[in-house]
């Protein structure tokens, strides 16, 4: 017992040191390497809002024309034609 642990030892010491390595540490940051904000904002801003604008109004324009051709092919139905009066069934009665 005592002869494999004085054997096993030195190589468990000599793996836990060899793999005890953490490489360099990160160099710190500080704020000037903060990205620096350039150019004025209200030309990003609305370059922005009308690309989104212009999204949004696709996607109307999509949904409304699904909706219409869905509709003028059958393919659609609203169920919003009711009856002036129910059906006359027979074996309801």
């Amino acid at each position: 017992m005592q002869l494999r642990r004085l054997l096993t030892s030195p190589v468990i010491r000599g793996c836990t040191r060899r793999n005890a390595h953490h490489g360099d540490h990160a160099v710190q940051s500080s704020y000037n390497d903060l990205p620096q904000p350039q150019g004025s904002w209200k030309t990003n801003f609305d370059a922005n809002q009308r690309k989104y604008n212009a999204h949004l109004a696709l996607g109307v324009g999509v949904l409304t024309g699904t909706i219409v051709f869905g509709k003028a092919t059958g393919l659609l139905e609203f169920y919003n034609e009711f009856p002036e009066r129910p059906a006359d069934i027979a074996s309801y009665k």
